[in-house]
């Protein structure tokens, strides 16, 4: 039976290899012979049939493990911006090619799927696009699609975890008494939110727009996203805030930081802070991707938005910093303390002066010190409470602290 699903999943698989643009386009495959022995070689074994005999599959596995250590090496070598194009190219097909071949020769199916997966992602982040032959979605990201859904039904019979109360995440939270300072509008016209906001410039908290989401039934449940997403790879922060010396950043499956840090009781006190923060989670998961709606107020002038992911515990904190596009963040579940400022005080609010970091103050929102920072008297802060179902609109340059009140799951659309 083990066997048999399989098959069904490199069968699958091979449905999407795209064998023409592995030896027509990737310059690579073309200017080195070994290389191209090598991929010729086992894409050409990988036909129908194939799957009936595995001979030769320990073989190929060894011989595309270490092109692909090769490449891998490579790709550490020296800065990122100089790597070519093509050898991260180079890099997804091996990494395609690698996964079937595991998938043949392990005798742990499960296993199996979960290094599929990871070395998917892996992929993902190391290697650029490569399209599939089914669909015009990248190759790596279908594959990843392919192995989850494999995944996902050996773990059907596994008992349910219980939902995230989201009454849980709304409540009494220390802070969400706070009075909102921005104009409150509920599901504004596009002609209304273009002339009052957008042109503007001026913030807004508007409701009812998010109300016809997947996300908002399903996010909540940690079996949906474990089935989804569990054993998929993403980057993590780790410490208090992305500009304090205790912060840093690591890969883990995402279904163990779910369980770790936003699906179970944390110790405040102990417990490090973890955050999955302005990741791409959508592209790399299309499941999720279709959970959401890009509100219509974005495609009157952006038809592309950055869409990113924030999903963490209660006491996560973005430090007060601003950026350079309009954003719309939207609040699955949780809730937030926003604090805004105007762009007009930037010289008030006392930026950090090295380059990484000159779009963020060193001025703490929550506890201003007004001794050490003496401009702060001049500045009008914006205070709100961003709940469930809510979206608030920060235009381009607007100051912006953020402070997760409970365990919080967020959507921000970059546009212009």
């Amino acid at each position: 039976m083990m066997e048999s699903e399989i098959k069904k999943c490199v069968k699958e698989l091979l449905v999407i290899c795209p064998r023409k643009t592995f030896f027509d386009q990737c310059s690579w495959v073309q200017k080195e012979p070994q290389f191209y022995k090598v991929i010729k070689s086992t894409v050409d074994f990988l036909v129908a049939g194939v799957c009936e005999s595995a001979i030769k599959m320990p073989q190929n596995l060894v011989k595309v493990g270490l092109l692909y250590d090769i490449v891998y090496n490579q790709l550490h070598t020296g800065q990122w911006k100089e790597v070519d194009p093509a050898k991260r190219e180079l890099f997804t097909i091996l990494s395609f090619l690698r996964i079937i071949h595991i998938l043949l020769v392990s005798k742990d199916v499960q296993q199996s799927l979960k290094d599929g997966i990871y070395l998917a992602d892996l992929g993902l982040m190391l290697g650029s696009s490569v399209a599939s032959t089914s669909t015009s979605a990248d190759l790596l990201t279908e594959s990843a699609s392919i192995l989850t859904a494999n995944l996902s039904q050996l773990h059907a019979q596994e008992p349910p975890l219980k939902r995230i109360k989201i009454e849980e995440c709304e409540g009494t939270a220390e802070g969400s008494g706070i009075s909102c300072d921005v104009p409150v509008l509920e599901c504004p016209s596009l002609d209304y939110f273009g002339k009052n906001c957008y042109e503007p410039q001026q913030p807004a908290l508007l409701r009812k727009i998010m109300n016809d989401w997947p996300a908002m039934d399903r996010w909540h449940d940690p079996n949906y996203l474990l089935r989804v997403a569990g054993e998929r790879t993403v980057p993590v922060e780790t410490g208090s805030q992305y500009s304090s010396d205790d912060w840093s950043q690591k890969l883990m499956k995402f279904g163990e930081f779910l369980m770790q840090s936003v699906a179970t009781d944390r110790n405040l006190a102990t417990d490090p802070v973890s955050y999955l923060a302005q990741h791409d989670l959508f592209d790399q998961i299309p499941a999720l991707r279709r959970d959401i709606i890009v509100p219509d107020y974005i495609g009157c002038t952006d038809t592309a938005p950055r869409i990113r992911a924030w999903l963490g515990p209660k006491g996560t904190v973005s430090p007060l910093h601003t950026d350079p596009c309009h954003n719309l963040l939207c609040q699955v579940f949780g809730s937030k303390t926003i604090i805004l400022a105007r762009p007009e005080d930037t010289d008030k609010l006392y930026p950090h002066d090295h380059f990484i970091l000159n779009n963020t103050s060193r001025v703490d929102a929550r506890q201003p010190d007004y001794e050490r920072f003496p401009l702060l008297r001049e500045v009008r802060f914006y205070r709100l409470t961003l709940r469930r179902g809510e979206v608030l609109y920060i235009p381009p340059k607007w100051w912006h602290y953020v402070e997760s009140l409970s365990p919080s799951f967020s959507v921000s659309f970059w546009f212009e």
